[in-house]
């Protein structure tokens, strides 16, 4: 994730993404309570706009030295709800029916954004996820390596990140940990497109759907307040982290790692921050 502060604009990043949207559901949740300064736009950076092709500069890196995460800027190293962390002493989330999904099926547009160590892939903005009375539309979908958040000292050994923007400017994160396992035909199919660094792959007649890289079963995670993972770190995002895995197999994990790897954010000090874990039923709404 990318905070930019330039013209005001609220840039996404991520090491590797997807794009998509989603609706409605009941329950009440914590909200991020930080919105932007007044002045400030946001906009989905790249589902209006192509991203073409682009030189690969990185300006931050997850190794030690001067672009590493000890020297990122803004609130990476002065905020004090940063993200990820590892999720301890949990407390119970008694709400049934906190997130309804309306993810659906849309053409492949996937981007290796090398600047930004993440593949993307770029979906329509009409998808949308609702908590609570809050709407989010699905920006994108991206990996790390390793996942980044850790449960009890454990992080898996990658996951995936759905990434939701609102309205009112905050965001909405749902992580979901991958484990080896048998392969995954949707990864299977965004790997064969993967584009070159720098370069985007518009492919027609090859639909992704983002449902495909949930899991079964929805109704357990975990809930924390947070932050975005990259520079300039902003903190409002609620992060959503899924406490069942989904299967990738060990040559696409593999694959994954020739193009990204060691991309997870350190972990950052919980400082006191809630932590909630999910009770009840996870329904998926119907299309409206």
């Amino acid at each position: 994730m990318y905070w930019n502060p330039v013209v005001g604009r609220v840039l996404l990043a991520f090491s590797v993404s997807l794009l998509v949207a989603v609706p409605p559901g009941r329950a009440q949740v914590l909200e991020p309570q930080e919105k932007m300064e007044p002045g400030h736009q946001h906009e989905h950076h790249h589902l209006h706009l192509p991203m073409g092709e682009e030189k690969c500069a990185p300006k931050y890196t997850y190794e030690a030295g001067p672009q590493g995460p000890d020297h990122w800027p803004g609130l990476c190293t002065t905020g004090k709800m940063q993200a990820p962390i590892d999720l301890l002493d949990t407390q119970p989330l008694p709400i049934g029916s906190l997130l309804k999904f309306n993810y659906q099926p849309a053409d492949l547009d996937i981007v290796n954004d090398c600047n930004r160590y993440r593949i993307l892939v770029k979906f329509p903005d009409n998808y949308w996820l609702k908590v609570g009375r809050k709407v989010y539309n699905l920006t994108e979908l991206h990996f790390r390596q390793p996942g980044e958040t850790a449960v009890n000292g454990k992080r898996p050994a990658m996951s995936v990140q759905f990434l939701h923007f609102s309205p009112e400017g905050v965001f909405l994160i749902i992580e979901v940990p991958i484990v080896a396992g048998k392969e995954n035909p949707t990864i299977k199919t965004l790997w064969e497109h993967l584009p070159d660094p720098g370069k985007e792959n518009r492919v027609e007649g090859v639909k992704i759907d983002p449902m495909d890289l949930l899991p079964a079963d929805l109704r357990s995670f975990y809930r924390y307040p947070g932050s975005l993972t990259t520079p300039n770190c902003g903190e409002v995002v609620t992060w959503f982290v899924m406490k069942n895995p989904i299967e990738l197999s060990e040559a696409q994990i593999a694959e994954y790692m020739k193009h990204y790897h060691d991309t997870a954010r350190p972990l950052q000090s919980p400082s006191g921050r809630p932590m909630a874990e999910s009770r009840g039923e996870l329904p998926r709404a119907p299309s409206p």
